[in-house]
Order: C-alpha cells, then structure tokens, then sequence
C-alpha cells in the first residue's frame, strides 16, 4: 500500500502542517542548552532548566491525553498550543533578561507542561479517519508513516537549530520554537481530522437503570493495563535518557573542538537514519512478533549507543549517529504499536501521551545529568549516560517481555505481528472507536 494513498485520505496540506507542529518539540530542548550556555550560566544550569521542562511534560502530556479523549482535540489543542508558545517566549525573557530561578524555573515548566502532543494524538486521527471511511487497511501503513516523520523531525528540528545558531544570535532557536508552535500547532489542533470526544464524561441515570435490569450488568469503565502500560513508559523514558544525553554530549563536543554551532547539525545525523528505518519497519516479516521486536531493538539500541563511546572528533561523530539512529526508530514505532494494541480503544489518547510523556521527561533528565558529568568530564561522560540508559532498556523489555504477551493474547490480539509492526484491522483503535467507555480490551 503506498504512503500516497495517506495523503488521498487526509490531504496533503495536513502531512505538511503535522510535520511542522512537531518541529518546536525537537528545537526547543537544543535550543534552551545554546541559549543558556551562551549567557554563561553553564551545561549543569541548562541541564537543570531542561529537567525543569521535562517534569512540567511529564506531568502535562499525560493530562493533555486523557483531556483529549474527553473533550476532544480541537479545544485542548488550541489551549495547549496557545500556552506552550508564550511560555516559550517566557522562558526567553526570563534567561535574556537575567531573572531569577523562581520566574524562569515557573516558565519552563509550562512550556513543558503545554507542549502540543502531536506525535500521539496524530495517531488517533489516523485511526479514527482511516476506520470511519472504511480504509483500515492503511493504518499499518500511517503507523510507519507517522514513525518516519517522528524521526525527520528530529533531523529537522536540531537541524534548523544548527542554522539559526550560525547568525550568531542565541535566542534564534528558542524564538523561531515559539513562533512556529504559534503559527503551526494552533491549526493542527483545529484541523477538521481532529475528532470527536471518544468517552462519555458521564453515565446517565436512566442508562445505569437499563443496564442494571436483569440479565444485564453496567458497562465497566475503560482502564489501561497498568504492569504494561508502566512497562512501556519507563522504556520510553530510558530512549528519551538517550536522546538528551547524546544531543548534550553532541554540543560537548563541538564546544570542544571551537566549532559550537555544528554540535546541533551533527546530532541531526542521528534523525536520518532513523526516518529510514522508520519507513522500513513497515517491511519487517509477520512472524517477528512485538514482545520479541521490542527485546530485539532494545539491544540493537543498546549497541547503537556503545557506539558513541568511541567517539573522540567531531568528524567521528556523524557515522555513530547515523548508526544509533538506525537503531532508535524500531524501538519507538514497536513500542508506540505495543501500546496502541493493549490500551483501550476510549484510552488511546491518554496511553499515545504517556509513552510520548516518558520521553519528554526523559529527554530533560538525560540532558540534565549528561550536563552534569560533560561539565566534569567532557563528552565522554554525557554520551556514558546515553549507554546506561540503553542498558536499562534492554533489562526493562526481558522483564516485561511475558507481560506484554500476557496483555496481547488477553486483548484478543495475535501475538505475530503485521507488517509494519502495528496491529491489524481486528485489534486497532478503530474496531470500538465510537462505543464512548468500551470495556472490549
């Protein structure tokens, strides 16, 4: 199935406006280290402004989620898109200006707390677009899709960072981050492919005396599998350890070798990779089922990152960050497919934003101890953080590996997987996707 007939179903303006919306989440991060490190504060004062932002989407984006399967994502969205961009605009000021930790510490948490979930809940239009007109055969297909763009982002956005940085003004980035959140997530959110609430806020009076008549039991609230889900955040937040401490340890090593606007350019390399084996996920065989891809590609991941430890030029640098990168998309497009199958259809939003929280969060904690260690040892130590967490990784996938087969047979799911590593049209999003509360998981 081709990648075109995605554009025959939403339209080719929206491909082009959810790429753009997620690019100040993959420029704001690179963007506050240059920008705090050129007023002289330093990588630990960065890193800890960065785990600032990374608890405030640890606890937003989750919310945001289950706000989203309520009340749907137009008036969330909109909100949510609105408060990132001036917080972002906020936290600028605030570290320009000289302010105090208390008042730049209270903006970086919004921004992090209002970060616009794109990459998630991009997923769920896709679900619930394709189902209602009949296309669910093409889900695989947008999964893969979407998994690609998530990794052009990440090329794009430190990318365009890299270039705002070579004008030689530090606030570039993190003001072209805001702008664009403005001018780009504002009108994804009101995008006519967002849709409806999926879960009733309340159960009327009337519908609880029906279902209490004989013969006939209340429908039981929707609830994410808990072992799982947990599972599937914490890995979440190990690759997203991986990504904060390679871009931290990346922008290291440009310090040190005189050229600091190419440390950006060269953690872009990683992204390149990463969109192509996204894209080429979708062609992995059936039988390769998704506990045993999720334990696979943690180790690949595993091996990606001890990579970066031989490192020791920033001409070096490219080829280990194309590796890693090849490494990285198997594991977010297995992982997001693995929660897609075990949540609840009425849960979707809530479970996509959980796994992209952990990421977020662990972005800001990589960035924050990997600033640490670079300021004590160079960029060795930023990238050693990078290998410890994907360790923790491959650890988490073996121990989970009989839960997650647990929750996939119990969902009815086979545990071979389809093409592309997502689920097929029996077990995905769109099956129960109009039934508000449905207990079919």
């Amino acid at each position: 199935m081709s990648y075109r007939s995605l554009a025959s179903s939403a339209g080719a303006g929206f491909l082009v406006l959810s790429f753009l919306a997620r690019l100040p989440a993959a420029m704001a991060p690179l963007g506050l280290v240059m920008l705090v490190v050129s007023s002289g504060r330093g990588y630990a004062t960065a890193g800890l402004l960065g785990a600032v932002v990374g608890l405030g989407a640890a606890a937003g984006g989750p919310l945001l989620g289950w706000l989203t399967d309520r009340y749907g994502q137009r008036r969330v969205g909109l909100v949510a898109a609105v408060l990132d961009g001036t917080a972002l605009l906020a936290v600028l000021l605030a570290v320009r200006s000289g302010a105090g930790p208390v008042p730049t510490c209270a903006a970086a948490a919004l921004a992090g707390f209002a970060i616009p979930q794109v990459g998630p809940l991009v997923r769920v239009r896709w679900a619930t677009l394709l189902g209602n007109r009949g296309r669910s055969r093409l889900l695989p297909v947008a999964m893969s899709y979407e998994g690609a763009v998530d990794e052009a982002s990440y090329v794009a956005g430190p990318a365009l960072v890299g270039l705002l940085a070579l004008t030689g003004v530090a606030a570039a980035p993190l003001l072209a981050a805001a702008l664009l959140t403005l001018t780009a997530a504002v009108p994804f959110a009101l995008h006519r492919t967002a849709p409806p609430a999926l879960r009733a806020p309340l159960v009327s009076a009337a519908a609880q005396l029906v279902a209490a008549a004989p013969g006939k039991r209340l429908p039981a609230r929707a609830r994410l599998p808990r072992t799982a889900m947990a599972g599937l955040v914490v890995g979440m937040l190990a690759i997203g350890v991986v990504f904060g401490a390679t871009a931290t340890g990346t922008i290291a090593l440009a310090e040190s070798a005189g050229r600091p606007g190419y440390g950006s350019l060269v953690y872009a390399v990683l992204g390149i990779g990463s969109a192509l084996a996204g894209l080429a996920t979708r062609w992995l065989p059936a039988t390769f089922g998704p506990a045993d891809r999720y334990l696979s590609s943690a180790v690949a991941l595993l091996m990606g990152t001890a990579g970066l430890l031989a490192v020791r030029s920033l001409a070096g640098a490219p080829p280990m960050m194309a590796l890693l990168g090849a490494t990285v998309a198997p594991y977010l497009v297995t992982s997001y497919a693995l929660a897609e199958r075990i949540a609840p259809p009425s849960r979707a939003g809530t479970a996509m934003t959980l796994l992209a929280g952990g990421v977020t969060a662990g972005v800001a904690a990589g960035g924050g101890l990997a600033g640490r260690l670079a300021d004590a040892f160079g960029f060795t130590g930023a990238y050693a953080v990078a290998v410890g967490a994907a360790a923790l990784a491959v650890v988490l996938a073996f121990a989970t590996r009989r839960t997650l087969v647990r929750r996939l047979t119990r969902a009815g799911t086979p545990v071979a997987a389809t093409p592309g590593g997502v689920p097929d049209q029996r077990c995905s999003i769109t099956s129960t996707a109009q039934v508000p509360g449905s207990s079919a998981w």
